[in-house]
């Protein structure tokens, strides 16, 4: 009898592993809220040659190739996306080309990130238009392009394969979020911010480069971008979380991006001691929805097995 039931027990469990993705609620992973964006055309106007009669097409056909290079780079993240949570390349051709990369935050699923990424391609499209360079932030995952010009149609090719994208090593603020309300008030919130900030400095090392974990009411999350070494994220991480401390002294909440990592915490003086809260408004945190999904799923097998089982003896009694 328990032969006859492996077969439809493991059909089942097959359809079941497959829908998996759509059972994950994304709603809960916030992944395409817009959370800033920096559009650089301060050189746009190198791409607006004056036409000559050796190229009297120099200025359309320009426009054209960069036009081109732009869509080849965001075609090749979107692409890559639903293979790996980094992807970093280089597209154009010898007289244009974009250089940069995505980033997607470490615990969501492949497919949100492929999802989040695709968004990240229509966001810069509207926001960011002809822009030189670019970044992007989504909850979800980040994207950053710097556009190359060889200033003439017969310059010399790039190197692609010795080309080094565009990675800067100060790592200066980019961009902070910090909640207007204060925490001032609450007994011992510096501390446990500094504890949870030093944990989430060798966190990201071990982790490698994503970190989120609670400490009694502070919820932190830390991640440094793809390119970014083990050692060079920790130091990134610190460097980030003084920068929290700094501007955001008292706020219960804040995200501080700095270049190669973002560090975001929140504090929640109404919660339990080791509950976990986002970073970003306080909702559950990834992993519980996805720990409610994994039991939902095994609840599921368990009823399947319950109902076969059932089927079985009732046909052995006829």
């Amino acid at each position: 009898m328990v032969v006859h039931l492996i077969s439809p027990i493991a059909r089942t469990l097959a359809l079941i592993f497959i829908s998996l993705p759509s059972l994950i609620n994304t709603s809960l992973l916030d992944y395409d809220t817009l959370v800033f964006s920096k559009c650089d055309s301060s050189d746009t106007n190198i791409l607006q040659k004056t036409t000559t009669t050796q190229y009297p097409n120099y200025s359309n056909h320009n426009l054209f190739l960069r036009a081109q290079a732009l869509y080849s780079f965001l075609s090749k993240l979107e692409s890559e996306s639903s293979r790996a949570k980094f992807f970093k390349t280089l597209a154009g051709n010898d007289q244009h080309a974009v250089s940069g990369w995505f980033q997607c935050r470490e615990d969501y699923p492949s497919e949100i990130c492929h999802r989040c990424v695709t968004e990240l391609r229509g966001i810069s499209s509207r926001m960011c238009g002809n822009a030189t360079s670019a970044r992007v932030h989504l909850r979800g995952c980040h994207m950053v392009y710097e556009f190359e010009f060889v200033d003439t149609p017969t310059a010399q090719a790039y190197n692609h394969h010795n080309y080094k994208l565009m990675e800067t090593p100060e790592r200066g603020l980019i961009h902070k979020i910090c909640n207007g309300a204060t925490a001032e008030t609450f007994a011992g919130f510096e501390e446990m911010r500094t504890v949870a900030f030093t944990a989430a400095e060798t966190g990201v090392v071990d982790g490698h480069g994503f970190y989120e974990e609670s400490y009694k009411l502070m919820h932190v999350v830390a991640q440094c971008d793809g390119h970014v070494e083990a050692c060079e994220c920790g130091e990134c991480v610190s460097a980030a979380a003084a920068a929290a401390a700094e501007e955001c002294p008292w706020s219960i909440a804040g995200q501080i991006y700095l270049e190669g990592c973002y560090v975001g915490y929140t504090y929640n003086p109404h919660e339990y001691p080791g509950d976990s809260y986002h970073e970003e408004g306080g909702q559950a945190s990834t992993g519980k929805s996805l720990a409610i999904v994994v039991g939902g799923v095994a609840a599921l097998v368990l009823v399947a097995i319950f109902f076969l089982f059932l089927k079985s003896l009732r046909r052995k009694g006829d």
